[in-house]
């Protein structure tokens, strides 16, 4: 249950990528709204990956959550641009989260690794 918990921002995110995506496309920006919509569109097909392989995958986590990160960073520009005054900060501080969690998996991917090549080193010794 946890688990599906902790995937469901991912989707979350996705659709409101896709939406604000599609918005800026039919409002003529046609550079940012496509790259918010690819950028949720890559993110719902993480999670249907993650939904159908039910593995954990360290390393698309990582990228998934610096993509997270960018999107949500210009959909905070894009709010700001549109004169919104509670959205620009909900996403500037979700992008920032996920900016934060990048950086934790790859801190723990690197401690992983290390613990990983010791144990190798004991073990052949």
């Amino acid at each position: 249950m946890k688990k599906q918990l902790l995937t469901m921002h991912h989707f979350i995110v996705a659709i409101i990528l896709m939406i604000k995506g599609v918005d800026k496309i039919q409002h003529h920006h046609s550079l940012i709204g496509w790259t918010i919509l690819l950028l949720g569109i890559i993110i719902m097909v993480y999670f249907i990956f993650i939904k159908r392989s039910k593995k954990p995958h360290s390393l698309l986590e990582i990228i998934i959550h610096l993509f997270e990160s960018i999107a949500l960073f210009l959909t905070t520009y894009v709010y700001f641009q549109e004169g919104k005054t509670l959205l620009p900060y909900i996403t500037l501080i979700a992008g920032i989260g996920f900016f934060i969690a990048t950086f934790i998996h790859l801190k723990r991917k690197e401690t992983y690794s290390k613990e990983n090549n010791l144990e190798e080193k004991v073990t052949n010794r």
